[in-house]
């Protein structure tokens, strides 16, 4: 039986039915939430997250749904017969590749970019949105991605979400210089407890047994990793802890509305959601740059490092690869399996960082890394198999 894949997986969208998984973006902000930020997620992360959860950027069969086992397909066509991929650009293998690179650019180019760049962190976010909106505007009128026509109440109502999206990628990028990636991971982590509780008490979801001890897991990773963190960083925590607001906010107005205009309502297709947010995000982000005095970014630029530099185009495509490669992913291979692989690269940024940053842990750190990640990876199953 195919079972739907969700062509949002975001901070910036959730299904009706919260299951929060760690994949993703934005760091970014994003948005795995959540869009952790693709275009989104160079929202975010965006992590990759904006790894968290970033909306689909690329188009197939049938609008933008996407099924686990295969092809996109409309709402009538579960029992369609499945096309087998053919050709590089339907290679399961090659678009899990495309994701680690994105996600590995996302997370540690961010931070890299950061350490020799971090007073002008609304100059690199509105670099890497622009870059979503060329992208997302582009195809657009080329006909690549499908959007309904865009009216004025779309704009009041995803201007909430444009705020807090803007916050979700201000603070990540803020927070980067003064701690390590495995910090970020893990108040991504935590971000995702905090949500399945609000969602459990405010909005009725029902978890299994299972899934609630695989957030009590996550919550005692959290504590041991925190509770022996020998990089601790006041600065940097207070960054992620207004990251995490931003991400829990967004993630349920998301939840509402974005639910409403594109699965609901249907007066707006994903690709145009996004488009709208990128744009929106554009005027916060300018004034956030006037009131930090970035207007000297361009001689600070000049004298970088070409790695430096190269980094910082690297990661404006990378924010809109990831929002391509995500759907790509879930529209070839069973959405555990994307969990998983966005799990895997979570870790591989992590040892990356370390090596690049000569960031050191504790034992302890690393097991409560470990059962963290662990316990995130496990609720993300099972909510696969809910």
């Amino acid at each position: 039986n195919q079972r739907k894949s969700s062509s949002l997986p975001s901070p910036l969208y959730t299904k009706p039915k919260l299951n929060i998984s760690t994949s993703n973006n934005n760091m970014v902000a994003v948005n795995k939430s959540s869009l952790e930020t693709g275009a989104s997620k160079s929202a975010a992360v965006q992590d990759e997250e904006a790894e968290t959860l970033t909306i689909p950027l690329v188009g197939g069969k049938g609008g933008d749904k996407f099924t686990d086992s295969g092809s996109g397909g409309g709402a009538g066509d579960s029992s369609a017969p499945v096309k087998k991929p053919s050709g590089l650009g339907e290679s399961a293998p090659f678009w899990l590749l495309m994701l680690f690179v994105a996600s590995v650019t996302m997370t540690v180019g961010n931070k890299y970019v950061m350490k020799a760049w971090g007073d002008f962190a609304n100059t690199l976010t509105l670099l890497q949105n622009g870059t979503a909106v060329l992208y997302l505007a582009g195809s657009r009128y080329a006909g690549l991605l499908e959007m309904k026509p865009i009216t004025g109440q779309q704009w009041r109502v995803f201007a909430a979400t444009a705020f807090l999206l803007s916050m979700q990628i201000l603070t990540s990028l803020k927070a980067l210089p003064y701690v390590a990636i495995a910090t970020v991971v893990v108040f991504r982590n935590t971000c995702t407890v905090l949500i399945a509780i609000i969602d459990y008490f405010f909005f009725g979801n029902k978890f299994s047994k299972l899934q609630m001890a695989s957030l009590g897991v996550t919550t005692v990773g959290m504590l041991v990793y925190a509770g022996q963190d020998i990089n601790f960083n006041a600065v940097g925590y207070l960054w992620l802890v207004g990251n995490s607001f931003a991400t829990i906010g967004n993630t349920f107005w998301n939840k509402v509305f974005i639910t409403k205009y594109t699965k609901e309502l249907k007066i707006q297709t994903s690709y145009g959601v996004s488009l709208i947010q990128q744009i929106e995000t554009l005027p916060i982000i300018f004034v956030c740059a006037a009131f930090n005095n970035e207007g000297g970014a361009y001689m600070a630029y000049t004298p970088l490092a070409l790695p430096a530099k190269l980094t910082i185009l690297a990661t404006c495509a990378g924010g809109v690869l990831i929002g391509i490669a995500y759907p790509k992913c879930f529209s070839l291979l069973s959405g555990t399996s994307v969990v998983v692989a966005s799990t895997a690269n979570k870790a591989v940024s992590i040892l990356i960082g370390m090596y690049l940053f000569g960031t050191r842990l504790s034992g302890m750190q690393v097991l409560g890394l470990a059962i963290c990640i662990g316990g995130s990876l496990w609720y993300a199953v099972e909510g696969k198999r809910k």
